[in-house]
Order: structure tokens, then sequence, then C-alpha cells
């Protein structure tokens, strides 16, 4: 139990990163909100509209369809707050109307850069540069063009829904989740206490650590619970692992069968649950989930009690503001608006290293000094078929980019 000391707090904060990189298709939620209010006001008042904004242009699209890179980072005082842990791209044809969202994972390596693809955003902002230099890295990767990009962090989305006086989301199955981490509470000792003492020599052969001064915890009677060695930066804890040595971390979540009021801090627990019961703690499953949530979320804001209420558009575009930036240029909002509310179909797709014939591969970590996925055939050239196969060719592209 000693091992795990050390580890577990750079774990548990990796782990807060980690934990939303499922919640995707929350963002392109997020992203639908801010196009369809900022629509509703220029169709209630084009005039004072078009006076702040200019007018309505043409949007650019390729080849019959308008793509968009979205990355969702984690903001505020997280640990590593700009680097991004959902990358999508949003695809919508304009003709059959149909939204493809297609996710490329944050562990995805990038020779060229010699770092992982959730880095490029905190790299591009140390050059100053930006959502641009990301776009366009991600384009050429691809091979499609890619002429907008949208930042988000999930703070506002959570605020903007109790602004909407919450959701009201068709919770399909019951489950439980018993080990959901609480957000601040990733250091908690839970009752132990950490004390620096020395320890001799029958003492570490008991602990099984070598003699000398060492950082244990103590339990409440003041007798040595563990002691903290110092494990390897790879070795990696469940969350469950982590619930048996330090419970007060987490907490258990319970949701109910039917239509549940969510607030915005409830729906984030539901689409983020990574452990429920009822075989809710598939990628599947959480994905599912995301896409009800995504569905609440446009229902109330086309509502008629949101579209009639000019304080809660002000106060929600402000919302947004603090946790939105976009090189979308404010004349072309109202387009957007207009393909949001068009969208009859959306299908999502996920580029993993899974299956019998997968796009990506996970080399031995020595390779590059921590876990990473690679392209199985060396470079990028079957990944962009697949995306081709998505958009144009092949309905049911094949690979390991896994549709739900």
């Amino acid at each position: 139990m000693m091992d795990e000391i050390k580890a577990l707090k750079k774990i548990k904060n990796r782990k807060s990163l980690r934990f939303l990189k499922k919640s995707w298709l929350f963002l392109a939620a997020l992203v639908v909100s801010v196009i369809l209010l900022l629509g509703w006001a220029q169709s209630t008042s084009p005039s004072v509209f078009q006076y702040v904004f200019g007018q309505g242009v043409n949007l650019n699209v390729d080849n019959g369809r308008l793509n968009v890179l979205l990355l969702g980072i984690a903001g505020g005082k997280h640990d590593g707050p700009n680097l991004t842990d959902t990358v999508i791209v949003a695809s919508y044809d304009v003709e059959t109307r149909e939204l493809v969202l297609i996710s490329l994972p944050r562990d995805l390596w990038l020779e060229e850069h010699k770092s992982k693809i959730n880095v490029l955003y905190h790299t591009a902002l140390n050059k100053g540069e930006g959502l641009q230099f990301v776009r366009s890295e991600i384009a050429e990767l691809l091979g499609i063009d890619i002429p907008y990009a949208v930042r988000v962090d999930f703070a506002g989305f959570t605020n903007a829904i109790d602004l909407l006086e919450g959701i009201d989301v068709q919770v399909e199955k019951s489950f439980d989740d018993y080990v959901y981490p609480i957000p601040g509470k990733e250091n908690e000792l839970c009752g132990y206490k950490e004390e620096e003492q020395e320890i001799n020599e029958e003492k570490a052969r008991e602990l099984g650590v070598e003699q000398g001064r060492l950082k244990v915890l103590l339990n409440p009677e003041g007798e040595i619970a563990t002691a903290s060695a110092k494990p390897g930066e790879n070795i990696g804890y469940t969350d469950q692992q982590v619930f048996k040595l330090f419970p007060c971390r987490f907490e258990h979540l319970r949701f109910e069968q039917g239509v549940v009021n969510m607030d915005g801090e409830t729906a984030l627990k539901f689409v983020r649950s990574r452990h429920g019961t009822n075989m809710e703690g598939t990628d599947f499953a959480r994905s599912k989930r995301q896409q009800l949530v995504i569905q609440a979320v446009r229902n109330k804001v086309l509502s008629l009690e949101t579209l009639t209420d000019p304080k809660r558009i002000v106060e929600l575009v402000q919302t947004f503001g603090s946790s939105f930036e976009t090189d979308i240029s404010q004349s072309q909002y109202i387009e957007f608006a207009k393909l949001v509310k068009k969208v009859n179909s959306i299908k999502s797709y996920v580029i993993d290293g899974s299956g019998q014939n997968p796009l990506l591969i996970s080399p031995p970590s020595g390779k590059y000094g921590a876990w990473v996925l690679v392209p199985a055939e060396g470079d990028f050239s079957r990944i962009q078929q697949f995306v081709q196969d998505v958009f144009w060719g092949n309905p049911e592209a094949s690979g390991s980019g896994v549709k739900y």
C-alpha cells in the first residue's frame, strides 16, 4: 500500500484531466447552443444585430461539407488548463443535412512535433498563435480543409444549464456509479496524516522500503498505515483501486430511468460517469448519454420559454463568453445558426486502436517515453482514407473508427 501514495497524488491530477476527454459531445452541445442563441438574436432584432455584427456572409464549404474543429480544454485552475482533452472534427453535409463528428484521441502522437496531439494548443499559445495553428495542423493530418475552429472549456456550459433552469433528460436505464471522483478532493488523505519519520531497519523490512527518513501516512491512532516509496512515473491506478485507499475522494451517483430534470452539475455527472452499473460503464453507453444531453440542451434553447426571455439570452451569451474562443467571424454566426437548426441526423465516430484492423496502435512506452497511439501504417494515409470514406464514400467506413 505504501507505494501508492506519491503515485496517487500525481495520477489523480492527471485523472482530473482525463476525466474530461469522454465529454466531447457535451462540447458539441455548447457550440450548438451558442450559435442558436446568436441566431435568435439576429432573427429577433436583425437591424441591431447587423449594426453590431455586420451583414451575413457565405460560409466556407468544401465539396459540399462545412468542417469545424472543436477543442475542449479543462481551463480554470486545473493542472494543464490549456491541454486539449477533446479534439473533434465536426462536418456538416449541406445537401443531406447530416452532421458527422470524428473524435481524435488525446494520446495521438505527432512525430513532427515530438508530442501528443493534446499539447498542440498549449504549444501554439506559447508561440502567440493558437486556434489557427492547431486547425491548420489537424487539417493537414486528416487531409481535409478545416476553415473554422472553436475552443471551449466546460465551466461556461455548466453555468449555462443553470441559467436555463435545468434541462429535461430522458434517462434510458437506471444505474449507479459508486466511484465518481469528487472535484477538489484528489489529494484528500481520508483520515490519514502525512508525517516524515525515521524508519529503522526492522520497520523498513516490515514496510518493504529502504531504511532512512521517509514520509509515511499515520492512521487516526497514530500508527504507520503505509509508507511512500518512489514508484515509476508510468504506474497507473483505476478509480476502483484508488477508492479502496481513499474512499472520501468519491461519491455515489444514482440515476433513475425516466425524464429527469438536471442542473448543470448533475448533467456533468450524468455524461462523465465512467463506472456505471447496468452496462452504463461502457464508452458506447457514455456516448449515448451525452447525445441525450445534447438533445435536451437543444430542445431547451429552442423552446418558447427560452427564446422569449431576452434577459436570459443575454446572460447565456455572457456566460459562454468566458469559456468560448473561435475564429468564426461574428458576421457568420447567423449562417451557422441556420445550419444548426437544419441538422436532421448526427453520426459519431472515434478513431482508436480497437478491432482487428486498427487505424492506431500503441507501441512500447519506452520508445516515446509515455503511453501513446500512433498510426498503424506509420503515416496518416489510412486515417485520411477513413475520413474520406466517412465524408464522401462508404457510409460504413471500415477500420477502427468506431461508429455509434
